[in-house]
């Protein structure tokens, strides 16, 4: 072989890995996220997205059918755009469909939806398509202090809407990674964020530990929970912080 055939062989090794590479990298750089039924303010998460948006990622939309019925569509439709936002009833297969994105994302994963899948009652489009992902091993990131940033919202209100510890622990095991809201787009451009996890009971015993994801690095409780011994040691051994919410 001349040298002249090993540059022109080395020439379109090149050219294909580069076509690989834009393929890979546009691969990852689509990004799907998921609206449940909520009554909490959008703002601070399409703030989040509107970032990535303009790092390049190219996002899609999908709401769920009680989405339609309980959220102010028209900030998400002005963000994403029309053509980028379906409903859930119009998706038809959801194992090809999921294939096309390297991460999905819960920006206000709602008391129903969560306790639908921590007990894998996957019968929506939505929640299928989740545990489908996570039976996938996909990427699933979910915001777990959405409630929290609705400030005028009465405290009965905000207590019907949180998430059961019992289910927030079920999906950590499934593969949830749990992150505050203004962590969405920290945790999507890079997948280090610090994996935190909130728990409203009111004990902190060991088993509530050992039932935690093997890459939980915080576990955030509420005052005046109390937090056992074997707790606090077990915590210790597997490098998990635990910090009171304020």
């Amino acid at each position: 072989m001349t040298p002249e055939q090993i540059a022109q062989i080395e020439k379109i090794v090149e050219r294909v890995l580069q076509e690989h590479l834009r393929n890979t990298q546009q691969s990852e750089e689509q990004l799907l996220a998921i609206f449940g039924a909520t009554q909490l303010p959008l703002e601070p998460v399409l703030q989040q997205f509107q970032t990535c948006l303009q790092e390049g990622w190219k996002i899609r939309i999908i709401l769920s059918e009680l989405a339609t019925k309980t959220v102010n569509l028209e900030p998400i439709y002005s963000t994403f755009g029309e053509d980028n936002v379906l409903l859930e009833n119009d998706l038809t297969d959801i194992s090809s469909f999921v294939e096309n994105y390297s991460q999905i994302v819960l920006p206000a994963l709602s008391y129903p939806m969560a306790g639908k899948l921590a007990l894998k009652l996957v019968d929506t489009p939505c929640t299928y398509l989740v545990y489908h992902a996570l039976c996938c091993g996909k990427r699933v990131i979910a915001a777990s202090d959405v409630s929290s940033t609705k400030k005028s919202i009465d405290k009965k209100s905000l207590t019907l809407d949180q998430i059961e510890p019992a289910h927030v622990n079920a999906l950590t095991e499934f593969g949830v990674k749990w992150v505050t809201v203004d962590q969405i787009a920290a945790a999507i451009r890079d997948g280090n964020v610090l994996n935190r996890v909130s728990v409203e009971t009111p004990v902190i015993s060991a088993n509530v530990i050992d039932h935690l994801a093997a890459d939980v690095q915080e576990l955030v409780y509420a005052k005046p929970a109390i937090v056992t011994p074997l707790a606090r040691e077990q915590a210790q051994k597997r490098g998990i912080k635990l910090t009171h919410k304020s």
